[in-house]
């Protein structure tokens, strides 16, 4: 049995629920809020024990595709936001140690949170990184963004748009502003690519925007990767314990593809719906086990 577990009105999960229903495939939405609104959950650690939220029966030995979110934060009852802390937690750990298929398990989003870290541990895996800065002392990141085009983006993993930033962007600022995560802007192509397993699914962008996302009018069509490229991040994706992620680059007029992030829970309705369902087809069959 295959599981999408998450919130049932949040776009991507009900794209994929969608997507499995128009190829036949039998899926059970677990919605998370539902759960935590009635406090009715069992999940016992153990590996091999099955779990219970809601109506659900949850099979150790079944596959799970996951968008797992802890809405804690935006309760104003102080029970209910227990209710998300407590479900979230245990739930996050139960689907840690079942031997079954986990799309992705909760604890390979470890380095993603971190634009520093994950940027380090991209470079290291050999892929080519912008340079970037991370400080709280104004003369370092002016001194950085005088050096030439620069980005400023968030240091978390939390969603936002990016921007050019000017040296005296940053005439006023103090430490206590910081840390200020910025990165050297490349010219060039976007591209997003999905890694399902061992089949990767790519599209080239064109934009005049700095952050294609914000452009109503980007060009978007599919395009395949150099050979090596694309097997270096089926593998790096394996290695980090993945079997699905979004990765996203800048292609600068060399050819040189600059590996800008890695992400372990990607939004890819966007990208699937120009690509005719295929990064959900391929999600299908992974999770039938039809391929790796």
């Amino acid at each position: 049995m295959i599981y999408a577990v998450g919130l049932s009105s949040e776009g991507t999960l009900a794209h994929f629920a969608a997507g499995a229903d128009a190829h036949g495939v039998p899926v059970r939405t677990v919605d998370l809020r539902a759960a935590a609104e009635q406090g009715d959950w069992w999940l016992t650690l153990g590996g091999d024990r099955p779990a219970r939220i809601g109506e659900h029966t949850l099979d150790p030995e079944g596959a799970y595709y996951c968008r797992i979110t802890d809405l804690s934060a935006l309760q104003e009852d102080p029970g209910q936001a227990l209710h998300w802390r407590w479900l979230t937690t245990a739930l996050t750990a139960w689907l840690d140690h079942i031997p079954g298929l986990v799309v992705n398990r909760p604890s390979v989003r470890s380095d993603n949170g971190s634009k520093p870290l994950h940027e380090h541990a991209l470079a290291r895996a050999g892929f080519p990184v912008p340079a970037s800065l991370t400080s709280s002392s104004a003369e370092r990141l002016r001194a950085f963004a005088a050096a030439g085009p620069t980005l400023v983006k968030a240091v978390s993993g939390v969603r936002a748009d990016s921007r050019l930033l000017d040296a005296s962007d940053l005439d006023g600022f103090h430490p206590w502003q910081g840390p200020v995560h910025l990165q050297r802007f490349v010219e060039g192509r976007d591209v997003r690519a999905h890694v399902v397993g061992d089949r990767v699914h790519a599209e080239e962008i064109v934009s005049t925007a700095v952050d294609y996302r914000t452009d109503p009018d980007a060009v978007f069509r599919p395009c395949e990767l150099p050979a090596p490229l694309a097997g270096r991040m089926v593998r790096h994706t394996a290695q980090l314990g993945m079997a699905f992620a979004g990765w996203d680059f800048k292609v600068a007029a060399d050819g040189t593809h600059w590996c800008l992030e890695v992400n372990p829970m990607p939004a890819y309705d966007w990208y699937d719906r120009r690509l005719g369902g295929d990064i959900t087809a391929s999600l299908l069959a992974l999770l039938q086990g039809r391929h790796r």
